[in-house]
C-alpha cells in the first residue's frame, strides 16, 4: 500500500519498540503507522481473500477509524489488540474471505491517542495476486523435539514466516522471517520464538505465510508495510 501522509503525520512507525529509542525532543510526539493489506488462503480448494487493517503507535491509542474508498462500504472502527493499547486492528473473520479480491484504492485512517492527539493517514491498497504456498512435507524429529517443514517456492514473494497456532488461532510459535529462496525451516528456538508450551499429542495448526512488501516500501520501513500475505494451513498433531 502506497503511503500518502498529511501534515499531521510524521514518517514511519511500527511496533512500540521502534520508538522507545527516540530522544527527549521527539519522545512525546504521537507517531503512527497504518496499513491495509490482502490476506489469501486456500479454503475448500478455492483461493479466497480478505483485507486486514492495522495501526501501530508509540503511545496508547483511544480510537482508530477506517473510511474505505468511495462505493466500498461505510467507515468502521478498529479494535484494540489484546497485547497492547499501542496497536489497533481489524482481522477478517472466516466469513469475510471471498472469491473476489477487494478493489485497490485509498483507505483513510483517523487515529486518536489517549491524550487526544489526532492523526490522519491515507493508505493505498495494492493488489499483487500472491500465490498461496503449498506445504510439501512435515517431519518431526523426536531427538530434539523439532518439526521440519518444507514448502514450494512462491513467485515474487519477499520472504516467508512459519507459525504454529492453537485451534483458537492463538500463537504458539512464530519463526523469524526467512529469505524468498528458503523453502525449508526447522521449528525450534533458534529459528523463532515460542509464545506458549505444547505437548506431544496436541492438535495444532501449521501456517506457512508468504509475504510481499508494498511497492514503495524501503529497507527502513518494509516490515511495517505489507502488500499481501498468502497463507498455507495444515492441521498437525505435535510429535507425529
Amino acid at each position: 500500500m502506497k503511503k500518502y501522509w498529511n501534515k499531521l503525520v510524521l514518517l514511519t512507525a511500527a511496533l512500540p519498540l521502534l520508538f522507545w529509542g527516540c530522544n527527549k525532543e521527539t519522545q512525546f510526539k504521537f507517531d503512527v503507522n497504518s496499513d491495509a493489506y490482502i490476506i489469501r488462503k486456500n479454503i475448500d480448494g478455492e483461493v479466497k481473500s480478505a483485507t486486514t487493517f492495522y495501526v501501530y503507535a508509540n503511545q496508547s491509542i483511544s480510537s482508530a477509524t477506517v473510511t474505505p474508498p468511495a462505493g466500498q462500504g461505510e467507515p468502521f472502527h478498529l479494535s484494540r489488540s489484546e497485547e497492547s493499547s499501542f496497536t489497533f486492528q481489524k482481522e477478517p473473520s472466516a466469513a469475510e474471505f471471498k472469491s473476489e479480491t477487494a478493489a485497490p484504492g485509498l483507505y483513510v485512517f483517523d487515529i486518536e491517542s489517549s491524550e487526544g492527539v489526532k492523526v490522519q493517514q491515507v493508505d493505498e491498497l495494492e493488489i499483487f495476486n500472491l500465490q498461496v504456498p503449498v506445504i510439501t512435507s512435515t517431519t518431526f524429529e523426536p531427538a530434539n523435539m523439532a518439526l521440519t517443514v518444507k514448502w514450494d517456492s512462491v513467485a515474487n514473494a519477499d520472504g516467508y514466516v512459519v507459525k504454529l497456532l492453537t485451534k483458537e488461532e492463538r500463537a504458539v510459535f512464530t519463526s523469524y522471517s526467512v529469505s524468498p529462496k528458503t523453502t525449508e525451516l526447522s521449528i525450534n528456538s533458534a529459528n523463532g520464538h515460542w509464545s506458549t508450551q505444547i505437548y506431544s499429542g496436541d492438535k495444532i495448526k501449521l501456517n506457512v505465510q508468504a509475504f510481499i512488501f508494498d511497492s514503495d516500501a524501503t529497507l527502513v520501513d518494509n516490515i511495517y508495510n505489507i502488500g499481501e500475505i498468502a497463507v498455507a494451513e495444515k492441521e498437525i498433531t505435535w510429535g507425529q
